[in-house]
């Protein structure tokens, strides 16, 4: 379609372009491209984006900076308004009709080109600061050709930029000696503080430094720099901008004679939130910075206290229980240790997990009915396909609560309960928590697990940590402010939650038990320390509503230390960083829901659901959808003789006579080991041995070695095959035990039933039998050590 004009209009062109004289196009054609030069906004941004990475704490405050690509100190421009003092000096120094002109100052330029003649040399500049501006753009020699370029840039950004945006960017681009760019970089280059707090003698030094950064160095070259500043206050005092008084106390003030170096509060953090965020230049972090002071302060402190042992790393983590916000991370004690891998970022590192994982399993089994807090789960010799777990004391207790396993730390309860709960379902409990660690399948993890068989992070461990404390709900942490990960899901009840949090305050503090109850009291804490095997790792994480603390001491390159102990070395840490924390009495505990929890009837003894054979209970809140729990196996009713002096059953009523009454049961092992712990054990009839239904296997039991065990015989010094001290339990401790190897007779025990037993090489066959027939064997494979 061709656009068709008024005959009017079309007439009046015509005469128009007629009257135009060739020799008159080019001026026009000009004037037209200038005007629509003028027109287009110049291309955004600026400047290039070759700016240093900042890392900034929950309030703004520097945590770290990176030199930008041209190893230049160059902090990005930002949202924030420049502070008033150093407005009016830069306005009042570089550029006073700032406000009026278009860009270029025409009557400044006429004054200083006439100056500038009559003395035959540069005396006076007229850069207004959008001229400025285009010369920092592009860096080229002082010509008048160049200048008239600068001119038509710096029209071109007043008209498309207001006089605040145009002031801003020059301050963020202005050049201030050295590598230091921009007046943020500067203020906290030159007076180690925000732009914000200057004072207006400080303020008029960064005013007077892009006009002539060399003015800062050397040193001895600052009395023109203290001139140039005086200069200037002087003249803001003349223009009403400043006090008399204000003026003489500027005066006073010293010019900076050398740089402030940047410190580095989170090294490790800044490196990892770099290298994840590689486009952004500001990163914002929900970091405290006087808490990260504070734990870098105690991870120097502890870091020399326990050099002198060998040990050389440890990390700290902080999170904000509720919402995961990191508020504390430190990855070492020293950034610059290349000697023990101070690089090494310890809250990230895989390291042992020791016990740490303990109380997880303790709240599923409880949620899943296999004990409450105060049932009893055995504590002696165990094997399982080869592994034998061994509690830290090298010593076995028969029984132990739940809550006293889990407090002490118990290895042997924590495995059986493990078996007894389901290792894959522990497996996938984990995963499904957010441990990313497990890189081998739950069959090659096996029971030790729970024991420190797998690799953890700190970072990911305080993230189950707030699970708990967070009612079962298992959420990330996170350290960009605005980027919460809403994602989270249920995987423990509430109930159980409580529970195992309660228990773990029942942790005491090793060496001060005293002072640490009336510390505990006031300052109530749920926390669980960890030793890996070997000694290479010792843990401590602890939570209460406020905040989750995980501490983590060992060296980076896995030397184990004897001298590493979980409750020890970062214990005291843990508890160090726990009193910088504020404190807040209305949320010092975590809140009992009664919704949450049904009371239910449990046996004092055994802390199994009580049965009518239990002759004491108690009434103990537990989970409300917890499934139902085990009964007493403890107590148990049983028939005896008129006389009292056999046990009975329905084939022998009739010559004995039967009377039910409960008695307190325990298995043959188990009364082993509690006698050996000097508890009084009260004996339990035999069954009536003229009874034809008679069978007493269960009173006596083989202790040690347990069925199909290998053994390594031991040699004298002179290689003489020495015995091995078998051991076997009795209901009863009147009994008498007989011993019989490979159908040979070895001899008879009473009381502690022991008896050394030379073992051939090979499999041998042990067989007990008590006077009442009761009896049991075991297959033992023998071999010496090589």
């Amino acid at each position: 379609m061709i656009l068709k004009l008024p005959p009017a209009v079309e007439r009046f062109m015509l005469k128009l372009l007629k009257r135009i004289k060739y020799w008159q196009w080019p001026a026009i054609l000009l004037s037209a491209i200038t005007f629509f030069w003028f027109l287009i906004p110049p291309s955004s941004p600026i400047f290039n984006d070759d700016y240093s990475t900042v890392v900034l704490s929950e309030n703004g405050y520097l945590l770290h900076a990176f030199l930008n690509k041209s190893e230049q100190w160059h902090f990005p421009p930002d949202t924030f308004q420049v502070e008033e003092k150093l407005k009016t000096a830069v306005i009042t120094f570089e550029d006073e009709s700032f406000y009026s002109h278009i860009g270029v100052d025409f009557k400044a330029m006429f004054r200083a080109a006439r100056d500038n003649f009559r003395y035959g040399r540069v005396t006076s500049g007229a850069s207004t600061i959008p001229m400025q501006i285009a010369r920092m753009r592009n860096q080229r020699p002082r010509t008048y050709f160049n200048k008239l370029r600068e001119s038509l840039f710096a029209i071109r950004l007043a008209i498309h930029h207001s006089r605040d945006e145009l002031l801003r960017i020059y301050l963020d681009h202005a050049p201030y000696g050295g590598n230091v760019v921009g007046y943020r970089t500067a203020s906290l280059m030159f007076f180690d503080k925000p732009a914000d707090e200057l004072t207006w003698a400080e303020a008029a030094t960064l005013a007077v430094l892009p006009n002539a950064p060399g003015l800062i160095y050397p040193s001895e070259r600052s009395t023109a720099l203290l001139n140039r500043r005086n200069q200037l206050l002087h003249k803001l005092h003349e223009k009403g901008h400043i006090s008399e008084l204000t003026l003489q106390l500027a005066l006073l003030e010293p010019v900076p004679q050398r740089f402030h170096r940047f410190q580095s509060h989170a090294p490790h953090l800044a490196f990892r939130l770099r290298r994840n965020y590689p486009e952004r230049h500001i990163l914002p972090t929900t970091v405290n910075e006087e808490l990260q002071k504070k734990c870098n302060q105690l991870a120097s402190m502890y870091r020399h206290r326990y050099g002198s042992y060998g040990i050389h790393n440890l990390a700290i983590l902080v999170t904000d229980t509720k919402s995961g916000a990191v508020k504390s991370y430190v990855g070492s004690p020293d950034f610059f240790d290349f000697n023990h891998g101070g690089q090494v970022d310890g809250v990230m590192a895989w390291r042992s997990s020791g016990s740490i994982l303990k109380p997880f399993l303790y709240g599923l089994s409880i949620d899943e009915g296999l004990i409450s807090p105060e049932s009893y789960i055995r504590d002696l010799p165990t094997y399982f396909d080869g592994f034998s777990p061994r509690n830290a004391s090298r010593e076995y207790n028969g029984v132990a609560t739940a809550r006293d396993a889990l407090v002490q730390s118990l290895n042997i309860p924590a495995v059986r309960l493990l078996n007894a709960y389901g290792l894959y379902q522990f497996y996938s409990f984990l995963e499904s928590a957010g441990m990313s660690t497990l890189f081998r399948t739950a069959d090659d993890y096996g029971l030790p697990l729970i024991l420190g068989g797998s690799e953890v992070t700190m970072w990911e461990m305080t993230k189950l940590y707030r699970g708990l404390a967070n009612e079962g709900v298992f959420s990330d942490n996170y350290v960009i402010q605005g980027e919460k990960n809403t994602q989270s899901v249920r995987l423990m009840s509430p109930g159980s939650c409580y529970l195992v949090l309660d228990m773990l305050h029942d942790l005491k503090r090793p060496g001060s038990e005293y002072y640490w109850y009336h510390f505990n009291s006031a300052r109530p804490f749920a926390w669980k320390t960890g030793t890996s095997y070997g000694h290479k790792d010792a843990w401590a994480i602890g939570v209460n509503p406020d905040y989750t603390i995980a501490v983590w001491v060992g060296n980076f390159n896995g030397e184990g230390n004897k001298n590493l102990s979980g409750a020890t070395s970062a214990g005291a840490i843990l508890f160090d960083v726990l009193q910088s924390l504020p404190f807040s009495r209305e949320s010092a505990w975590f809140q009992k829901n009664d919704i949450d929890f049904r009371p239910q009837k449990v046996c004092k003894l055994s802390g199994f659901r009580a049965t009518e054979a239990c002759p004491d209970y108690v009434m103990m809140d537990l989970p409300w959808g917890m499934k139902p729990l085990k009964t007493c196996d403890y107590h148990q009713f049983k028939f005896f003789s008129d006389d009292g002096k056999h046990q009975t059953c329905s084939r022998c009523w009739s010559a004995t006579g039967s009377n039910r009454k409960p008695v307190l049961i325990y298995p043959p092992d188990v009364a082993y080991y509690l006698r050996a712990k000097g508890q009084f054990i009260e004996p339990v009839a035999g069954h009536y041995p003229e009874c034809p239904a008679y069978r007493a296997d269960e009173a006596v039991q083989i202790i040690y070695p347990d069925m199909e065990a290998k053994v390594f015989l031991p040699r004298d010094f002179d290689g003489k095959i020495q015995p091995v001290i078998c051991r076997a339990g009795h209901v009863s401790t009147s009994s008498r035990v007989y011993w019989y190897l490979d159908d040979e007779y070895l001899g008879e025990s009473t009381g502690e039933h022991r008896k050394s037993v030379v073992f051939k090489n090979g499999w041998n066959t042990l067989k007990i039998i008590d006077e009442s027939g009761a009896s049991d064997s075991r297959r033992v494979f023998a071999t010496m050590r090589q």
